[in-house]
């Protein structure tokens, strides 16, 4: 939890842009600061030789987590499920697979995540038909739009670990998977 008391937001990102895309980056971080929410991201060499343990000490800290899910690969020209009675043509941008599994872990933990795809990114957690419960989904531009629910969410969980006093919530991974 923050010293300064702000909510801690986790924001995952793939590491290698275009220009237009770390300038959305940008934007998306100058909103969160904008809200008072303090923002940690994980860089691709911040991941150490066990990166599933980083990520989850780092998630563990966290009140919210969102997911700016850019293209990465473009999967339009590929076929799902070649050969089977479900075939069909893929008709989108894959991102980082990174952003799933940090949608995962954080889903795991009960944290309010806002996923935010690129337009065509529609691979698992951008799927906006997965968009319930705990899982939040919002255009890419601009900024916030559309976050309200997921920012209150936040902010209530930040209230909540701070009734707790300074001790922080165990990790899984400390607790040996306890």
């Amino acid at each position: 939890m923050s010293p300064t008391g702000a909510a801690e937001v986790f924001l995952g990102a793939p590491s290698i842009l275009t220009g237009p895309q770390q300038a959305r980056l940008q934007q998306w971080v100058a909103w969160l600061e904008g809200e008072s929410f303090r923002v940690q991201r994980l860089n691709r060499d911040g991941h150490g030789e066990d990166p599933w343990h980083t990520l989850t000490e780092v998630l563990c800290q966290a009140d919210g987590v969102v997911l700016l899910g850019f293209r990465q690969l473009d999967a339009r020209p590929s076929v799902w499920r070649p050969g089977t009675e479900e075939e069909a043509p893929s008709s989108t941008w894959w991102t980082s697979p990174w952003l799933q599994i940090e949608a995962g872990i954080a889903v795991g933990l009960s944290l309010p995540v806002l996923v935010v795809p690129e337009d065509g990114v529609t691979e698992g957690v951008f799927d906006p038909a997965g968009w319930t419960g705990q899982v939040t989904g919002t255009a890419l531009h601009p900024p916030g739009a559309g976050a309200d629910r997921w920012s209150d969410a936040v902010r209530r969980r930040r209230l909540l670990r701070a009734g707790r006093g300074t001790r922080e919530p165990r990790s899984p991974v400390a607790d040996g998977g306890q």
